[in-house]
């Protein structure tokens, strides 16, 4: 029996159609969702700006249909994140990570020259992007001339596929290697993403839709040096704050949290920074490191005109934190905070600072 409708039923039903068109329309136009094409390609060049404060600004506010204005971040420095072929890495690498079955991306990766005694060079990050995940694979680098890839026994998972507002996955990673007349070393790492926020993100590059992942990590790191008979365990925990946007490759920005350490990364167009680390240069009558040049025990004196929040760390010239100096409340006037250097490499450093807000550098030369 056909059912009769009325007038008053049809207006309900247009109204109806109507909000539900609405609010699909607001869902596809705000609401975006991050599959394997996002990810970065061979032969992409990602340039991203760092820095070590978000200028006041909360980076854990998040929620539907947010806004989140970064627009006043300051950057520090410069780097340029390149990608390439599995096939095109030392052969070597490729009988581990092989090309398009265990990796189908490699980044050189460099900042790893820190062990005392021990070069290292050619160093990668591999990665195998695929329609279910993107993960973190291992690494790989030549140490002391003896090339040492690195397989993760268990894969980092980065992102699952789709990345959509909601998701919740976790992945547990780790790996050990030791390396005869050289060492050990060794990771654990399980990770936890939480998709926590949609809506749009205003930095210095420009204003994008967004997804918001949260990801927290528990890391233990063990090392072993032969060469100076040293080891220790580290027990790590971060959080990653990442907004995603379509066809980026990488994050937008993304900021991470180790204990009261802040370090920012967003994707960003060429400024104009001197040596890629500094906005301004102290003067002689603020800042004073002595020896400069030097080797071992060496005292930073800045004078500080007026109190606030600082945080101070030694960088190397690619952009790589080695040192954490100072961080918390730094009162006015003279202040002199004393380190050894004995350990790090010779050539040159900066030695950054960040009070309330602005950022200045000072160049550290080490010599033997």
């Amino acid at each position: 029996m056909m059912k009769h409708f009325t007038k008053k039923t049809f207006e309900g039903l247009k109204l109806l159609m109507l909000a539900g068109l609405i609010f699909a329309t607001a869902f596809a136009n705000g609401q975006i969702t991050i599959t394997s094409d996002d990810m970065p390609d061979e032969g992409d060049t990602i340039r991203i700006s760092n820095t070590l404060s978000t200028l006041g600004v909360d980076y854990t506010l998040t929620g539907e249909d947010y806004t989140w204005d970064f627009s006043i971040l300051i950057p520090a420095l410069q780097t340029v994140d390149t990608f390439e072929s599995v096939s095109s890495v030392p052969f070597l690498y490729q009988l581990v990570f092989i090309p398009g079955i265990v990796a189908n991306l490699a980044q050189p990766y460099s900042g790893l020259d820190m062990i005392p005694g021990v070069t290292i060079t050619d160093a990668y990050r591999f990665y195998k992007n695929s329609s279910s995940d993107y993960k973190d694979v291992g690494f790989a680098a030549t140490i002391s001339s003896i090339p040492a890839p690195i397989k993760f026994d268990n894969p980092d998972i980065l992102y699952d596929f789709p990345v959509s507002y909601g998701n919740v996955d976790s992945s547990f990673s780790n790996f050990q290697l030791g390396v005869p007349d050289i060492g050990y070393l060794g990771m654990d790492r399980k990770r936890v993403n939480t998709v926590d926020g949609w809506g749009t993100l205003t930095t210095p590059y420009g204003t994008f839709d967004v997804l918001r992942l949260k990801s927290q990590v528990w890391e233990t790191d063990t090392i072993y040096i032969d060469s100076i008979s040293y080891g220790t365990t580290i027990d790590r925990v971060y959080t990653e704050y990442k907004w995603l946007g379509n066809g980026k490759g990488e994050p937008l920005l993304q900021v991470t949290e180790e204990g009261p350490a802040v370090t920012v990364a967003y994707r960003d167009s060429i400024r104009n920074i001197t040596v890629g680390i500094a906005e301004k240069e102290l003067s002689a009558n603020d800042v004073a490191v002595y020896p400069n040049p030097t080797g071992g025990n060496t005292t930073l004196s800045v004078n500080v005109e007026a109190a606030g929040m600082a945080e101070i760390s030694v960088f190397n010239t690619t952009g790589m934190k080695i040192m954490e100096l100072f961080n918390g409340r730094m009162q006015a006037g003279e202040r002199r905070i004393n380190f050894n250097v004995r350990s790090l490499p010779q050539g040159i450093y900066f030695i950054r600072m960040v009070l309330s807000g602005k950022v200045y550098s000072k160049k550290l030369i080490i010599e033997r």
